[in-house]
């Protein structure tokens, strides 16, 4: 009984560290996307693209703070399809060798979550710019060109 209430205890300790530091990234995430907002020289992010950010950054956090949680009991997870191979060593003769199979370490799980973290941080430096662009070819500012000795050239 005793055993049972400790595992309860690690149960929550690991879920209240997968959701703290998800909560964390998040709030990361929030505070660059939304005082780079009030910047002058900073590109204005949409509304969306802000949300899709901190979605991202919460989302990788809880995938990977969620693999780390699970490592050392995935490392002490049964193996499959373990089983011995024979070879055959010039001069030696028939040598026997153990082949150790796929723990649970390495299952489609445990990749699936590392490759949705991959992708959630590959979200975070997608931006999108604006363009000046009206459809009006009027309005139009034309391309600047540097001259070396006058500076700023525009045609």
């Amino acid at each position: 009984m005793k055993k049972k209430a400790g595992s309860i205890m690690i149960i929550r300790k690991s879920i209240l560290f997968i959701g703290s530091f998800a909560i964390a990234a998040a709030a990361i995430s929030a505070y660059v996307n939304l005082t780079a907002n009030g910047q002058a020289d900073a590109v204005a992010q949409p509304h969306w693209m802000i949300a899709l950010h901190i979605g991202s950054a919460f989302v990788g956090a809880l995938l990977l703070a969620n693999f780390i949680a699970g490592s050392p009991a995935a490392l002490q997870g049964p193996t499959e399809k373990s089983s011995y191979g024979v070879g055959m060593v010039p001069r030696v003769g028939a040598v026997k060798f153990f082949i150790p199979g796929k723990n649970s370490f390495f299952s489609s799980r445990r990749s699936i979550q590392l490759i949705g973290v991959l992708l959630c941080l590959m979200l975070q430096f997608i931006s999108v710019a604006g363009t000046a662009d009206d459809g009006n070819p009027d309005h139009r500012q034309p391309p600047a060109r540097m001259n070396a000795t006058a500076g700023t050239l525009a045609t």
